[in-house]
């Protein structure tokens, strides 16, 4: 009875502070993140009060023990790379998500940015911000990140509202540090044209969100259409994603809007989109109380027109025309490696000649201005050997078939002196035999 009596204070103290927190947790998502050291306080003194009662009921038998839940994922991708759609597997606390992305980049670039042509610790140049930035770069992570502060909204300098069919592409860094406060990210489509002098709150929006990333039972993925959400993912590893890149894409069909997280496709919603929305993209740390203390960390944001598909038009024009080139056939940096994004544009060229026997062609490398021009010439034709490696290997296609050549830097499409222009520069161009 006196052991009993001695936990009493404390089994009291943990149901008063519990039924507390039951009634802060209807507040706004603001509060919510007010109140995630509490939380963990609240966490600390319910541990006590569980390890109490099993010192005190826990059976004799010390050989049975308990296994912690363990949350973890797989992103890998189809094993046959002549699938346009690619499986993806994810797994957290012993749930399987299973998906499909058939995401397609446009083809026609509107805008590129990698803040390589802004001064370190400057607000980059193409944007504009109701806060603050600045152009940083990571220890251990490749390039250069435009580092959002806290209650600072950024959107790009877009001549004109995205077109009705179009992506959006961007890497994110979810930063943590320690016990620091990691930041209320959002991210959509938006009427506004200029932040600095239209509020975002009160026009026509849709939103994304990313809250508490870093908890294990508080990461939650929202979305929503101007203040209001109207639904929330929670499956998605986000916890996975700590101090790791992760790359998110958009594609923008008319009203119809669908998510990709890494290569999963989250959301697909036929009927979000008004057209007044398409005026502007734009990226935010959300104002909240305590303010984060860490930034909103993004890179590599590419743009890009979809009205017409990228694959067709360029069988179309290599078919019609005798040449076809493209951009969008990805390489790692400095390397031959195909990014897998682009086996889906390649994939056309393979069943194109799989389906013409007497279809040959050349494929010719190009690059940007970066580097010396031995070794972009040597880079270059790499780069088409690779291509026709994949196409004999993945499509059986005869090695005589096809011929390759680089040419380096030495024929620009456009100036090197922006990250816009190189990313034209690199580029593979198929001509007909």
């Amino acid at each position: 009875m006196k052991i009993t009596l001695s936990f009493l204070p404390l089994f009291l103290f943990v149901i008063n502070i519990s039924a507390q927190t039951v009634g802060q947790r209807v507040k706004t998502k603001t509060v919510q993140r007010a109140e995630n050291k509490t939380d963990r306080t609240i966490d600390k003194g319910l541990g006590k009060a569980e390890e109490a009662l099993d010192n005190l009921f826990k059976k004799k038998d010390k050989k049975t023990t308990k296994a912690e839940p363990v949350a973890s994922s797989s992103t890998s991708g189809s094993n046959n790379p002549k699938e346009t759609s690619t499986r993806n597997t994810n797994v957290t606390n012993g749930t399987q998500l299973n998906s499909f992305s058939d995401f397609e980049p446009g083809n026609n670039l509107l805008f590129f940015d990698d803040f390589k042509q802004d001064a370190m610790a400057d607000f980059p140049a193409k944007w504009n911000t109701t806060g603050s930035g600045k152009v940083v770069t990571l220890d251990g992570i490749e390039g250069r990140w435009l580092d959002i502060v806290h209650n600072s909204i950024v959107h790009p300098l877009l001549d004109k509202p995205l077109p009705e069919n179009c992506t959006i592409e961007f890497d994110l860094f979810l930063q943590t540090q320690g016990e620091m406060i990691t930041p209320f990210i959002q991210f959509g489509l938006t009427s506004v044209k200029d932040i600095m002098r239209e509020d975002l709150g009160y026009k026509e929006k849709f939103f994304v969100s990313l809250n508490r990333y870093n908890e294990k039972d508080g990461r939650l993925i929202e979305y929503g259409i101007k203040e209001q959400v109207v639904g929330n993912k929670s499956e998605f590893p986000l916890l996975d994603y700590t101090n790791k890149v992760l790359h998110v894409s958009m594609s923008i069909n008319k009203t119809r809007l669908r998510l990709y997280l890494d290569k999963t496709k989250l959301i697909d919603l036929p009927r979000a989109l008004l057209p007044e929305m398409r005026n502007n993209f734009y990226l935010a740390n959300m104002y909240m109380i305590p303010a984060s203390e860490v930034g909103v960390l993004v890179s590599n944001i590419r743009i890009a027109s979809s009205e017409v598909d990228a694959r067709s038009l360029l069988i179309k024009q290599l078919m019609e025309e005798g040449k076809a080139v493209t951009s969008d056939i990805l390489f790692d940096v400095n390397s031959d490696i195909i990014k897998k994004e682009s086996f889906a544009i390649i994939n056309q060229f393979g069943e194109a000649m799989k389906n013409n026997n007497s279809l040959n062609i050349k494929i010719t490398g190009h690059t940007d201005g970066d580097g010396t021009a031995s070794s972009n010439v040597e880079l270059s034709r790499n780069r088409s050997a690779s291509v026709k490696r994949y196409l004999i290997s993945n499509y059986s296609i005869e090695a005589a078939r096809i011929q390759t050549d680089g040419k380096g830097a030495s024929m620009p499409v456009s100036e090197n002196n922006s990250a816009a222009g190189k990313a034209k520069n690199r580029r593979v161009e198929f001509t007909k035999l």
